[in-house]
């Protein structure tokens, strides 16, 4: 299918309100976080997936299996440029666990607009910011979320800062040039190695307006963001997980291999060291 029509389609599932600019950018990321979920689930299993237009729009779009940064990013990195916008990708560390050494593994856009620039993300999982931040303001506040930026010649960092929570640094982002084939090789690690993080780890997560829905390996939470809730539950059983992906994700992953996914996560769970 020509990359026009599945862009079309992509869009079409959107049903975008917005007629232009910042909106229209703001009202595609939250509509697109809501209805395409953030999962690892094929990197989990095993799956080499191609980011070729045609295998990435069936995979997410027509199949709604779901995906990771470098999937999720690109397609709306690829319909923005179509909308007219002007956007490149680059690349950043994830900084969640504090350490700097960190490899680029991350794949966000950059939108030029009006003179100013902006980071838009869909494709860091329940932590994603749901409108573009501003990377010329040291604030971008979005709900309760705010985000802090500071930014030199080369980069850009983006701390999340909550209230009763310390500040987490989210991502170092490289705003130096970068191609496709750096993209690939990004790509190619997080779903490929075996120590990579995706491939030993289940994540799935939904961001809406008020909620952001996440399973991690055995647990699902809830976070309700408008009054301020959270629900944690313990996964106890494939027929419950299965249920959570489908309903709650609106995932269509065959259940093959999800049991596959599901099994794994056992396994590294009764093999996992304890502390004594």
């Amino acid at each position: 299918m020509e990359l026009a029509m599945n862009i079309k389609n992509y869009l079409d599932s959107l049903s975008l309100e917005q007629g232009s600019g910042l909106a229209l950018v703001t009202e595609l990321q939250q509509k697109h976080l809501d209805r395409y979920a953030f999962s690892s689930i094929n990197a989990m299993y095993g799956e080499r997936l191609l980011l070729d237009e045609d295998a990435l729009f069936n995979r997410l779009i027509t199949q709604k299996q779901g995906g990771y940064c470098f999937e999720q990013n690109k397609i709306a990195y690829l319909a923005l440029q179509q909308l007219g916008f002007t956007v490149r990708p680059v690349l950043a560390r994830v900084m969640l666990n504090g350490q700097q050494d960190n490899p680029r593994s991350h794949r966000m856009t950059l939108l030029e607009l009006e003179g100013e620039e902006y980071l838009v993300d869909v494709g860091f999982g329940v932590k994603s910011p749901q409108a573009p931040i501003n990377i010329n303001q040291a604030l971008s506040i979005q709900g309760r979320q705010t985000y802090q930026v500071q930014k030199s010649s080369d980069y850009v960092k983006v701390t999340l800062l909550e209230e009763g929570e310390a500040p987490l640094t989210l991502y170092h982002v490289d705003l130096g040039e970068i191609f496709e084939s750096d993209c690939e090789i990004g790509h190619f690690f997080s779903h490929q190695h075996p120590d990579a993080g995706f491939v030993n780890n289940l994540i799935v997560s939904r961001v809406s307006h008020c909620h952001r829905y996440l399973i991690r390996n055995q647990s699902y939470f809830e976070w309700h963001e408008c009054d301020g809730n959270v629900v944690e539950q313990p996964i106890e059983s494939f027929a419950q997980l299965e249920k959570l992906v489908r309903e709650q994700f609106s995932l269509t992953v065959p259940s093959e291999v999800l049991k596959q996914v599901y099994d794994k996560v056992l396994t590294r769970a009764a093999n996992k060291p304890t502390n004594t």
